[in-house]
């Protein structure tokens, strides 16, 4: 009987899994590969043994890879919830040149081991909460606000929240379908998409373009009253930060994160 098999035998259910602790055991075996877009993908890890993934939604885990010969670490927020405590996954950007992207997204798939650290990370709405919410990303920065909303989604915290994400084409929106689920089965929740250009998709009817503060004003127009994650490049959360300063907003209530942490 295979270790999948193992795991959806009755023992794997009747069981009390201990918590995963990466510094007594730092392995993590990937179990599947999900491609979300044509540049990104979703890599899924288990334990050798039957443990238990507890993290705040938000948080990040480093890698530890051996590539060419050489040890490297890289960091990545987790787009998994910690209400989903059997699996953990990260979401990738493929990067043109990128040492540590393009590894992972020829080489591992399900049955490789590799070394993480962690979990680690105060990006986190849990310690931060609120009433409204407005989480802004970028690109990959989708990652731990993904996170932070499949938690959400999953306890039944019906919150207010607006998430805001950009892309470069409808085609490039990470977990499209997953955020317009999410939208149905929360009443209060909602999403809104900003894409560059609308690429091959004609029929495109959201804006185009960049977020600027008048269409974050009128996507958000309680703007002011909400506690606000941003993550994505550098210069997407320079735009966001100048914006809300433009704005008058309280920047104690501005929380960020580099998204995925690893540029490359």
């Amino acid at each position: 009987m295979s270790e999948m098999q193992d795991r959806l035998g009755p023992a794997q259910w009747d069981a009390v899994p201990g918590k995963w602790n990466s510094d007594e055991d730092d392995v993590l075996v990937c179990t599947h590969v999900r491609a979300e877009t044509e540049d990104v993908k979703s890599f899924l890890f288990r334990t050798p043994t039957a443990k238990m993934f507890r993290f705040r939604p938000g948080q990040f885990i480093t890698l530890e890879l051996e590539i060419d010969g050489e040890t490297i670490n890289r960091c990545y927020t987790m787009s998994s919830s910690p209400t989903r405590p059997d699996t953990l996954s990260i979401t990738v950007k493929r990067v043109p040149g990128g040492k540590v992207s393009n590894w992972l997204h020829d080489n591992l798939k399900a049955g490789v081991a590799i070394k993480a650290f962690g979990p680690s990370g105060e990006f986190s709405c849990t310690l931060h909460t609120a009433p409204k919410y407005l989480f802004l990303s970028g690109g990959s920065g989708v990652t731990p606000l993904m996170s932070m909303s499949r938690a959400l989604y999953d306890l039944g915290e019906d919150r207010d929240v607006v998430f805001v994400h950009s892309a470069r084409t409808p085609r490039d929106i990470i977990f499209r379908n997953e955020l317009a689920t999410m939208a149905h089965g929360m009443n209060r929740f909602r999403t809104a998409f900003v894409c560059e250009n609308i690429g091959e998709q004609r029929d495109w009817s959201a804006p185009r373009g960049f977020l600027t503060l008048p269409l974050l004003k009128s996507i958000v127009p309680d703007l002011s009253e909400r506690e606000i994650f941003c993550c994505g490049p550098e210069a997407y959360m320079a735009n966001v930060r100048a914006m809300l300063t433009a704005a008058g907003f309280d920047m104690a209530r501005y929380h960020e994160e580099k998204a995925s942490r690893s540029s490359d």
